[in-house]
């Protein structure tokens, strides 16, 4: 088995990053930019709605009152 398993790392490597055809390259970095921020983004938004939650409790509220 180890002497097989250097040759099935170098195959998937070559499978991973070798393209035939210059849109199957572009499909797969299209692929990488997409999965690659999707978490990014939704911590982003998790983050924002957080901030946007203990803005409203410490804001000052309204009385009614002028003056």
């Amino acid at each position: 088995m180890t002497t097989r398993f250097p040759a099935r790392v170098r195959a998937w490597l070559v499978d991973a990053f070798y393209y035939e055809t210059p849109g199957q390259a572009a499909g797969a970095m299209a692929d990488a930019t997409r999965w690659g921020w999707l978490p990014a983004l939704s911590g982003v938004a998790a983050g924002a709605e957080q901030a946007r939650g203990k803005h409203s409790e410490t804001a000052p509220q309204e009385t009614g009152l002028s003056g």
